[in-house]
C-alpha cells in the first residue's frame, strides 16, 4: 500500500523535512519540547487557520509558519517561533528571548482580513499514524500566554479526531476545567484523560489545541504559546519498517549546488536494496530523472543515491517507490508527492565584478541596483529612495512603520566582487539618517556569503555612525586589502527592536577605489569633487565648493602626464559637469581641480 514516509518516535524529535507526515508511535511515551522549532515543524505536527470546533480540519497553514526566532511584543498574525515563558519574565528582554534555547510554538490570529478571513480561529494538532494495540491515553502540555500586551481574550480548549480527515472533532474535558488566555502572563500546565477514546485505533488519530471562540474585548489578541507537549499510553509501540531520520539535501533546502551528484538517506535499521524507481522532478521546467533503484548504494542504515544531474534556480522534488528500500522483510514507506521531500538549486554563478561604482541610478525596488536585500525579521525592507547624495537615486531602511517601531534585520549586500587586481581596495560610501532612532547601523564583509546571511562569516568593518547627520555624509577610506584575496560580498546591515525606536538609514554612491580617496573635508578644503556613475565616454563630475570660483580641471595618466587640462567657471553650492572622453583608452586616470586656494582629486577607471 502507498504511504508518506514516516519517523521513529520515542523521545527523538525530527523537524521541518516531516511537517504534516503523521508520527508512528513507539515505545510508551512520545515528548515534543518544540526546542527545535528554528528548523521547522515538527513531525506530525499542523498548524490550520479557518478552523471551526465543530467540523473538521481547516485550512492548512504552513505557509504562514516562520521558523525565523521572533518575540512576544510582536503583533504579527502567524505561527512562530518564540521564547518559552520557562525561566523567563513578562519583562524580558527581545535578546533575553532571543538568546532563549527553551522554544514554544507560538499562534496569533490578528483581525485583518485577507489571512483566510477576518478573525477566524486557528489551531495546532498533532496526527498519529494509529494506536493499535495501545490504549489508556494520558496528555500534559504547557499553554503559555505571552504578550501582557493583548487586551483581547479567549478560551481554549483540547480535541481528537480519528481518520486521515475527520470530519469532526470532539472536545475532550481539561484539567483546568477552563483555560483562559489574555494579557495575563500565564504558563499552565493542562493535563488531559482520554479514556478509550483513543485506544486500538487502526487509522490516524489527531489531537487538537484550539480557541473554543473568537476573542472577546478590544485591542491586541493573545500570544499563546505550546510547550512540553507529553503523551503517554498502555502498552508499547513497535514499528518494523524501516523509518527515514534524514534526507540529503533536507526537505526545504534552499541554494542547494547544481553540481550536486547524489542525494541520501539515513534510516533507523539497516537497509537493503529493493526494486522500483526513484524520480526526480525539475518542477521549474516540468521535467524528470529517473534511477532505478538497484542503482542505489546502501552502506549500514543509509543509502546513495547516485547519478543525479541537476539545473542551477530550479525547484526540484523527490519521490521513490516504497519497494525501493527495506529492512528484512520490511520495506520502508515511500514517497509519492511533491511536498515530501523538495529543494531548491542555488542560482548560476554569474562572474565576480572587478569594479564597484554603484550610485542606483534608476533603482526600482526590489531592485536595487547591482545591489540585493535579504530580509531575516520583519516586513520592512530596504527599498529605493527618491533622495539620493546629489541626484534623485539612493537606498533606505526604515523599521518603523504603521505607528511603531518593528523588530527588523535587514541586510543590504553587493554583488559578488573580485578586487584581487586592485594595490590596495578601499572602500567609500554617503550616508544619512532621517528621525531618530537607537537602531543598529553596521557594515559587513564576507568571503564565504552564498546566499544565506546566518551561514556566512561576517567581519565587522568597524565603521562609526555615532554622529550620523541628516544630510549626506561621506564615510571615506575604509581598507579592505585584508579581504581581497577572494571574492567578496559588501553588506550594510540594519536592526531594530520593538522594544526600541528606529530611524531611516540611506546609502549611496558605494564605490571601491584602488588606493584611498583624496576627497578632503569641506572644513579642509572648502571642496568636494565625485565621479558619478561609470565612466564611458564622459567623466561625470559632481563638484561642491564654498563659493563660486574659476577652476582649473586637468586629467593625468597614472605615469604622470597630463593628458587633458581646461578651465572652468564653477558656481558656490552643488555642481555637475561632464568632460568628453573619447580620445581616451580605457584605465585608471587621475582627475585634478584646483584654483590659487583650493584643490582635490580623485582617480577613476575608464571603462
Amino acid at each position: 500500500m502507498k504511504k508518506n514516509f514516516l519517523t521513529i518516535g520515542a523521545l527523538i524529535l525530527a523537524f521541518s523535512s516531516f511537517a504534516q507526515t503523521p508520527y508512528v508511535l513507539s515505545g510508551t511515551s512520545y515528548t515534543q519540547d518544540f526546542d527545535n522549532i528554528g528548523s521547522g515543524m515538527p513531525l506530525g505536527w499542523r498548524v490550520d487557520s479557518l478552523v471551526n470546533p465543530n467540523a473538521g480540519l481547516g485550512n492548512d497553514a504552513i505557509s504562514k509558519f516562520s521558523a525565523t526566532a521572533s518575540t512576544w511584543g510582536n503583533t504579527g498574525r502567524g505561527f512562530k517561533n518564540l521564547a518559552s515563558a520557562d525561566g523567563l519574565l513578562a519583562t524580558a528582554s527581545t535578546q533575553d528571548q532571543n538568546n532563549s534555547t527553551d522554544r514554544v510554538l507560538g499562534l496569533r490570529q490578528v483581525s485583518a482580513a485577507g489571512w483566510d478571513d477576518k478573525d477566524s480561529l486557528i489551531s495546532a494538532s498533532f496526527q498519529i499514524a494509529n494506536t493499535s494495540g495501545l490504549t489508556n491515553f494520558n496528555l500534559e502540555f504547557k499553554i503559555q500566554s505571552l504578550n501582557v500586551g493583548a487586551k483581547r481574550y479567549n478560551n481554549w480548549i483540547v480535541q481528537y479526531g480519528l481518520g486521515s480527515n475527520p470530519n469532526t472533532f470532539t472536545t475532550v474535558t481539561t484539567n483546568p476545567a477552563v483555560i483562559t488566555l489574555d494579557s495575563n502572563f500565564t504558563n499552565t500546565l493542562v493535563t488531559v484523560n482520554f479514556g478509550s477514546n483513543l485506544d486500538n485505533q487502526n487509522q490516524s488519530v489527531w489531537i487538537r489545541i484550539m480557541p473554543s471562540d473568537t476573542s472577546q474585548g478590544t485591542g491586541n489578541r493573545p500570544h499563546v504559546g505550546i510547550d512540553d507537549f507529553k503523551l503517554s499510553w498502555t502498552g508499547i509501540a513497535v514499528n518494523n519498517k524501516p523509518q527515514i531520520l534524514t534526507l540529503t539535501p533536507p526537505d526545504n533546502a534552499t541554494g542547494v549546488s547544481a553540481a550536486t551528484s547524489s542525494l541520501s538517506i539515513d534510516f533507523d535499521k539497516t537497509i537493503a536494496i529493493g526494486s522500483g524507481n526513484i524520480t526526480i522532478y525539475n518542477i521549474t521546467d516540468a521535467s524528470n530523472q529517473v534511477i532505478a533503484a538497484a542503482n542505489a548504494v546502501p552502506s549500514g542504515m543509509s543509502v546513495t543515491i547516485p547519478g543525479v544531474s541537476l539545473i542551477a534556480g530550479k525547484d526540484y522534488a523527490v519521490q521513490f517507490d516504497s519497494t525501493c528500500f527495506k529492512s528484512g522483510a520490511y520495506n520502508s514507506y515511500g514517497i509519492y508527492n511533491n511536498t515530501e521531500w523538495n529543494f531548491q538549486t542555488g542560482p548560476a554563478v554569474n562572474p565576480a565584478q572587478t569594479s564597484l561604482n554603484e550610485t542606483f541610478t534608476g533603482c526600482l525596488s526590489p531592485n536595487l541596483g547591482s545591489f540585493i536585500q535579504k530580509s531575516v525579521t520583519g516586513a520592512q525592507t530596504w527599498k529605493c529612495s527618491k533622495y539620493g547624495n546629489t541626484d534623485t537615486s539612493a537606498v533606505y531602511m526604515n523599521g518603523y512603520a504603521n505607528g511603531a517601531t518593528n523588530d527588523n534585520e535587514d541586510w543590504l549586500i553587493s554583488p559578488n566582487l573580485d578586487m584581487s587586481a586592485m594595490a590596495n581596495p578601499y572602500l567609500s560610501f554617503w550616508s544619512k539618517k532621517r528621525f531618530s532612532g537607537n537602531n543598529t547601523k553596521e557594515v559587513f564583509i564576507s568571503n564565504d556569503y552564498s546566499g544565506d546571511v546566518a551561514t556566512a562569516t561576517w567581519n565587522n568593518l568597524s565603521v562609526d555612525f555615532s554622529n550620523l547627520d541628516t544630510i549626506y555624509s561621506a564615510f571615506n577610506n575604509i581598507n579592505i586589502n585584508n579581504y581581497k584575496a577572494t571574492p567578496f560580498y559588501i553588506a550594510f546591515k540594519y536592526e531594530s527592536s520593538a522594544a526600541g525606536s528606529a530611524d531611516e538609514w540611506s546609502i549611496d554612491d558605494v564605490v571601491i577605489t584602488d588606493g584611498p580617496s583624496s576627497i578632503k573635508s569641506f572644513e579642509q578644503e572648502g571642496i568636494i569633487i565625485k565621479v558619478l556613475g561609470q565612466v564611458t565616454e564622459q567623466l561625470p563630475l559632481y563638484i561642491e565648493t564654498v563659493q563660486a570660483s574659476q577652476f582649473e580641471i586637468s586629467i593625468m595618466d597614472i605615469f604622470g602626464n597630463k593628458i587633458y587640462n581646461g578651465n572652468y567657471k564653477i558656481a558656490q553650492g552643488k555642481n555637475k559637469l561632464a568632460i568628453n572622453l573619447n580620445h581616451l583608452s580605457n584605465g585608471l586616470y587621475i582627475v585634478n581641480i584646483k584654483n590659487d586656494k583650493q584643490s582635490a582629486s580623485l582617480k577613476f577607471n575608464k571603462l
